[in-house]
């Protein structure tokens, strides 16, 4: 007999779980999900002035070497989630506030972009409505486009 095993992630509230069910029926919660690794990023931020200095500069640098690092992300908040958008600059200050992935900030350290962290948080704590600012888009389902 084959058996099949479906993994799901409930959330409710501020808490996941993770539940695993096979085809005979069977489920439980698990412990931690599967080959799942919060993903860190690391936070920056600017001020307007910094921005009028040329502070993002470190974007053009980071959007010519995509096609030799397609993994690169940096986030911002959306524009239209006003909310979200003083909720980061609250906690980080700044204006803007961007959100390197790992490959992102390795080739900020490699160019030698001397950007100031401020810190790092967790895929699960990003903004739910971004913009990505550097990186392709990901293709979150539905049909193709040419």
């Amino acid at each position: 007999m084959v058996r099949s095993l479906v993994v799901s992630r409930s959330r409710v509230a501020s808490r996941q779980a993770w539940y695993a069910s096979s085809l005979d029926g069977a489920t439980g919660v698990l412990a931690r999900p599967p080959l799942a690794r919060a993903m860190p990023f690391r936070v920056v931020s600017f001020t307007m002035a910094q921005v009028r200095q040329g502070a993002l500069g470190f974007q053009r640098e980071l959007s010519a070497i995509l096609r030799e690092r397609p993994d690169i992300k940096v986030y911002s908040v959306s524009p239209f989630d006003l909310d979200e958008r003083r909720r980061f600059k609250d906690r980080f200050g700044g204006d803007i506030v961007y959100f390197l992935n790992d490959a992102a900030c390795q080739e900020c350290e490699r160019m030698n972009l001397n950007l100031q962290f401020l810190g790092q948080i967790s895929n699960d704590e990003l903004p739910r409505r971004r913009t990505v600012v550097v990186g392709m888009p990901e293709r979150t389902g539905g049909a193709p486009t040419v």
